[in-house]
This record gives C-alpha cells, sequence and structure tokens, in this order.
C-alpha cells in the first residue's frame, strides 16, 4: 500500500481557518477496500494542532466505488496484483492558538517556512476468503427419498471456475474469519515556502497583509556585514536580544567604515545620502545599550520598559536594508570610477 499527499492548500469552504490535503492511497483492489482516512495534523515539532477529518471533492450526493473485496482460489487470482487509487480529501481546521504556533515555529526555521507532519490513519477491510475448488461429477447417487443427485468432488485446479452458481463455496485462511479490519498509520511531512504561504494561504485565513523586500544576500563587497546578519538571525531564534542588536550595530558600523574609507569623510555621499541613513540606525541599533538609563528617566517598572520581538525584528529588518543601500553607493562608486 503507497500513501502519498498530492497537494495542499487553503480550504475554502469552512467559516474558520482550513486547511486541506489531497491524499492519495494505492492498494491493491480484490485483497482490500478502504473504510476510510482520519488522523491528526502536528507541528515540525510534533505538537498537535488540529485533528484531519474526510469532506467530499464534490457538492451533492456522491456514490464513491473504494474497491471490491475477491475470494482467492479462482482464475480471477491475478487481479490481486491489479492497483487502484482513491483520493481523499482531508481538512483540518485551524483555532487562532494554532495558528499562532505555526506562525511561531515557522519565524523559527531560517527559510521562513512553515513545516507540518500529518499523521494520517488509513483503515481498510481486508479478505481472508478462500474458495473452495467443488466440481460436479457425472455420477447420479440417490438421495433419501428417492431423489437423484450427482456426487461432488475437490480437486485442486489452477484456474478454476464453477459453472454452477451454487458450487462457489467459500472458506477462510486460518480460522472462521472471512474479513479482517486493519489500520495503517503513516507519518507524512510537508512543506510550505516562505512566498505561498504569504501570499496564497495567509490571505485566505485574514491573518493580514505582508509584503515583501527582496534584499541580494552575500554580496561579495560587503560580506562580512552579512556574517553579522548570520550571528544576529541565529541570536533571534534563541530570543537573546541583546546579542540581536549587538550584532547589527557591529554590521552598521563595518558599513559605516567602509562607506568612509570609499567615497572620503567630506564627500556628499557619506556625510548626506548615507550620512542621514546611518544616523536614524544607530540611535535604534543603540537602544539596548541605554535601556537601563532609559528607565531610570522614565521611572517606569523594569517590565514595561523591555526590547520586544517586534523591535528586534525590525532592526534585522533594516539592517538588511542598510546593507543593501550601502552595496547600491558602492557599486555606483565603482561604476563612476570606470
Amino acid at each position: 500500500m503507497e500513501i502519498k499527499v498530492n497537494s495542499v492548500k487553503p480550504y475554502e469552504k469552512a467559516i474558520l481557518p482550513a486547511l486541506q490535503f489531497d491524499v492519495e492511497v494505492r492498494h491493491n483492489q480484490f485483497e482490500r477496500v478502504i473504510l476510510g482516512v482520519s488522523g491528526y495534523l502536528k507541528s515540525d515539532d510534533g505538537k498537535m494542532l488540529s485533528t484531519l477529518r474526510e469532506v467530499s471533492f464534490q457538492e451533492g450526493e456522491e456514490i464513491r466505488s473504494l474497491g471490491t473485496l475477491g475470494a482467492r482460489g479462482s482464475y480471477r487470482d491475478k487481479e490481486f496484483e491489479e492497483h487502484i487509487s482513491n483520493r481523499f480529501l482531508l481538512i483540518a481546521i485551524l483555532d487562532k492558538i494554532a495558528l499562532d504556533y505555526i506562525e511561531k515555529r515557522r519565524l523559527s526555521d531560517i527559510k521562513r517556512r512553515v513545516i507540518l507532519n500529518l499523521e494520517l490513519h488509513v483503515t481498510f477491510l481486508v479478505s481472508r476468503t478462500l474458495i473452495s475448488h467443488l466440481h460436479l461429477t457425472n455420477e447420479k447417487v440417490v438421495l433419501p427419498g428417492n431423489r437423484e443427485g450427482y456426487r461432488v468432488v475437490f480437486a485442486y485446479s489452477p484456474d478454476y471456475a464453477s459453472q454452477y452458481n451454487n458450487l462457489w463455496v467459500l472458506s477462510a485462511t486460518g480460522g472462521p474469519s472471512f474479513l479482517h479490519v486493519e489500520k495503517r498509520v503513516k507519518a507524512v511531512r510537508i512543506e510550505i515556502p516562505e512566498t505561498d504561504w504569504i501570499y496564497d494561504f495567509v490571505p485566505k485565513f485574514g491573518l493580514g497583509g505582508y509584503f515583501i523586500v527582496e534584499i541580494p544576500k552575500g554580496g561579495d563587497i560587503v560580506k562580512d556585514a552579512w556574517s553579522y546578519i548570520e550571528k544576529a538571525e541565529e541570536a533571534f531564534r534563541r530570543w537573546d536580544s541583546k546579542s540581536v542588536y549587538t550584532y547589527c550595530r557591529e554590521a552598521g558600523k563595518l558599513l559605516d567604515r567602509v562607506v568612509k574609507e570609499r567615497f572620503g569623510e567630506d564627500c556628499f555621499v557619506y556625510k548626506e545620502r548615507w550620512g542621514r541613513a546611518y544616523a536614524n540606525f544607530e540611535k535604534l541599533a543603540s537602544l539596548d545599550l541605554h535601556i537601563e538609563d532609559i528607565k531610570q528617566r522614565y521611572k517606569a517598572k523594569a517590565e514595561e520598559i523591555k526590547i520586544g520581538k517586534a523591535g528586534c525584528e525590525y532592526l534585522l529588518t533594516l539592517t538588511k536594508l542598510l546593507i543593501k543601500f550601502a552595496e547600491e553607493l558602492l557599486r555606483e562608486y565603482e561604476t563612476t570610477k570606470t
């Protein structure tokens, strides 16, 4: 039996946010019949997010053939090896707590992907039925009440087929159990790229809008600045806010030094174009250095004056934009020089 997930999309027929999964199960068509598919939706770290429920692919009444159970021991045994595929549409309803947790885990991923785990439970009916190879002979016998009958014999035949319906006598393999119900559990990992999640899923879930800024990473001009960003992002995943500010501040100092050396201290580009951008950045990046002075100045409770997640994310984004700006200025310089 092969179980796979063909696609994952937002499910738009529910009032609450929901995900839909197109699940395909491939199996021997006369050996087993699928009774249903269910399961659980889990986060990448194994936390339960929702149950999986089966819904119809289309509106209205629907009759679907999920397979036909067969009995072994006839000329049709070769059909037991023929496979069919059954498709099931499973949905997972997500509440706010589940969505918040998915977003939290997404932001901790270096590629900002949504990583989910499906625990699929496939329940199916298995045939243990055998056909007895009974053959009708031409030998007549006298039955009680002077009734005539014919003698029936058992003889194995690899291509057994009876010409009389009442000679298809059934038995069971290893005992009186004709049918057996089994369940197979399979884990399937689902990855949703950042852009797909933001553009295709978030608007359908009513989570608000995003905008994407493309920032080329790892430019050769200020390569060391990007190494500081990598360290800052690692610190952010550990929720070490002080290190985030430290690494971003060091990246800014490096950029300022490079731009200053390239253009000169009294140049318009350094003093005005770069200087204004860097001044705003430097003021923000030094916040954690002055946090104790700020507490004394405002005479507020310690828990009221703190550096939050939003502030760290803003500084990280601003630092990346500052790197991009510096690279563009340096690229302009190289172009005009040649």
